[in-house]
């Protein structure tokens, strides 16, 4: 499968997703006004992780709809399952759902789980690089014992690196 059908499926399979969620998001709402106590607290908390959730694919989803997998999405919208949540997530949202829902839902978060890592790692890299090219910032790296004496150390399990700088000694 070529880049772009594989993202294409992913926009499918995350625009799906989404559509079920809304509707979930309503039958939540629709039972919250007839429930009290605990009961209907657990079904406000489902409400805001169901649209926090759907903020997060829609997120991803404009990011990849034009085929460019850009990491140019908000890792804070993505990522939509605060620890505190995990329980709601694993132990009542996703009992809940057919097999099949199931099935479609953990393939949807694995594609967001793998996105963030991505932006995630996309950002850090983008600092690194603007850290390496600014000379206040190398000036301010330098006076840093810390990051020089970790700076050195990945150079020496670097071997062309190390090369590189051994040429100039």
């Amino acid at each position: 499968m070529d880049g772009n059908a594989d993202i294409r499926g992913q926009v499918m399979l995350m625009r799906a997703v989404i559509g079920r969620k809304i509707m979930e998001i309503d039958e939540f709402e629709e039972k919250a006004t007839n429930l009290t106590g605990d009961d209907a607290e657990k079904c406000l908390d489902m409400i805001d992780f169901l649209k926090k959730d759907v903020m997060g694919y829609k997120t991803i989803i404009e990011d990849l709809k034009d085929g460019s997998n850009d990491l140019t999405g908000d890792l804070w919208d993505i990522a939509s399952l605060p620890e505190n949540s995990l329980h709601l997530y694993t132990d009542f949202y996703l009992p809940s759902l057919s097999d099949e829902d199931r099935e479609e839902d953990t393939k949807a978060m694995d594609i967001k789980v793998k996105y963030a890592q991505d932006l995630a790692k996309a950002y850090v890299m983008h600092i690194g690089r603007m850290a390496l090219t600014d000379p206040g910032v190398i000036d301010r790296i330098l006076a840093n014992e810390e990051l020089v004496y970790l700076i050195g150390s990945a150079v020496l399990d670097m071997p062309d690196l190390l090369e590189a700088i051994e040429k100039q000694l």
